[in-house]
């Protein structure tokens, strides 16, 4: 889940289309996962209960297509 301005505006510029129509999601800093993992703070929030990364299944970014 992005929390501010400042994550929103680096979630876009490595979310858009670049060299041969490629996103850069791979290289964010946002990224939590490792690997295939995509996992990053635009489509995951943190449980405190669990102690672990969880997707966000109702996100705000989702549902403003």
């Amino acid at each position: 889940m992005l929390t501010n301005e400042r994550e929103k505006a680096i979630c876009k510029k490595y979310s858009t289309r670049g060299i041969k129509e490629l996103v850069l999601c791979n290289i964010c800093p946002l990224r939590i996962g490792s690997g295939y993992d995509f996992r990053c703070k635009a489509n995951s929030h943190f449980n405190r209960k669990t102690k672990e990364w969880e997707y966000d299944y109702e996100s705000e970014e989702v549902n403003d297509n």
